[in-house]
């Protein structure tokens, strides 16, 4: 029969190893807790990512997705009639803005690093993006389109051969922008500016316009349009790349020195366009409300205070899109108005692609579904 002092010792050993079972989870717990706990006192912030700048090579990624993936589509108000009719796309227009002016909310009394009080300033900013890029997006986008129209059962037709010899309402005669000619339109409302680019798929021209929009046309081909159930349509986006953060506090997560504000891209109406305006019926549609699009694709930095960024690159020509934009910077502030502060807009290539992408193929998709009611239309 064993000892009972021998016994004691093979009884406290499970009993012990349970101890330290309980013990080690409860230290596991608790190093959970604390985890949690530091990670809700001190939120870990991302690492900087290098700004890549925006070219060919870095939108080639963004230009590989296919076309036509299934999206939704923002609100569009108005209609048209294409039930029995056959119809062409005269123009398709992109319009990507470069530069702007816009109200910026102070953020402990400073905009981009400069002390302008709590009224805040007069953020104006100018971008200095590779054409070639952008028309290598557009020829994606106006892609994208044909695909979605596709799907949607709306086929335009070839406009010559439709019209033949016959004249068009409007001819799309003028050029859009080329790297070394860029092509401006500006608007203004809401106490803000914008200066687009406007960009076309290659080989295509854009109709020209004046301020108040589409001139009365040709009213001969007008009439024989409706006669013979033909129409021309023209399709115009634009996209706002200096939207602002209300707040002021969206900062950029870009790796470079100094101060800089992440914009905000948007997907708005066209000025003097309509999202799709019918040739013969003067009918359109247009966007009932703006695209707001949030991730990070730049950064709004102090803009030089000398002539240095307005050369080309190695000190070549001078960018002729640049020279444009700076006419705008240089018209000074009136007495008593807020401040202005100079931002240079520098595109992420990637980034911008992606999102800019993302933008036109929501309204390319509201094309597509207003075609394809016109069809249906009674």
């Amino acid at each position: 029969m064993p000892s009972p002092l021998c016994a004691a010792p093979l009884a406290d050993g499970p009993r012990r190893a349970r101890r330290s079972r309980r013990l080690a989870r409860a230290l596991a717990v608790a190093a959970l807790w604390a985890g949690i706990a530091a990670a809700w006192a001190q939120p870990a912030t991302p690492a900087p990512r290098t700004l890549q700048p925006l070219a060919p090579a870095t939108v080639a990624g963004a230009l590989a997705r296919p076309v036509g993936a299934a999206m939704p589509s923002p609100r569009t108000s108005g209609r048209l009639d294409l039930q029995g009719k056959r119809f062409y796309i005269a123009e398709y227009q992109l319009l990507v803005e470069v530069g702007g002016e816009a109200p910026a909310p102070a953020v402990d009394g400073r905009v981009l690093g400069r002390r302008v009080g709590a009224q805040g300033a007069r953020l104006a900013f100018a971008a200095q993006p590779d054409i070639g890029a952008l028309q290598a997006l557009t020829d994606r986008a106006w892609a994208d389109l044909q695909a979605r129209l596709a799907a949607a059962g709306v086929q335009p037709e070839d406009i010559d051969r439709l019209l033949g010899s016959a004249g068009a309402v409007y001819e799309a005669s003028a050029p859009a922008s080329t790297p070394g000619q860029p092509v401006l339109v500006e608007s203004a409302g809401n106490d803000a500016q914008h200066r687009y680019l406007v960009l076309a798929p290659t080989g295509m021209g854009i109709v020209p316009r004046l301020p108040a929009g589409l001139n009365p046309g040709n009213l001969a081909a007008r009439v024989a349009f409706a006669t013979q159930g033909i129409e021309g349509l023209s399709l115009a986006i634009a996209v706002n790349l200096g939207g602002l953060d209300p707040a002021g506090e969206r900062r950029s997560s870009f790796a470079g020195g100094g101060p800089a504000l992440s914009p905000w891209m948007e997907l708005v109406p066209a000025p003097q366009s309509a999202l799709v305006q019918a040739h013969a019926q003067l009918a359109q549609v247009t966007l009932a409300e703006a695209l707001v699009l949030a991730p990070e694709f730049g950064r709004l930095v102090p803009a030089p205070t000398d002539a240095a960024g307005m050369a080309g690159a190695g000190g070549g020509a001078a960018d002729p899109l640049q020279a444009l934009l700076a006419l705008g910077r240089r018209l000074g502030v009136a007495p008593g108005e807020a401040p202005r502060v100079d931002a240079r807009l520098e595109l992420d290539g990637p980034a911008t692609a992606r999102t800019l992408l993302y933008a036109v193929a929501a309204a390319n998709q509201a094309i597509a579904d207003a075609l394809k009611a016109a069809r249906a239309a009674r």
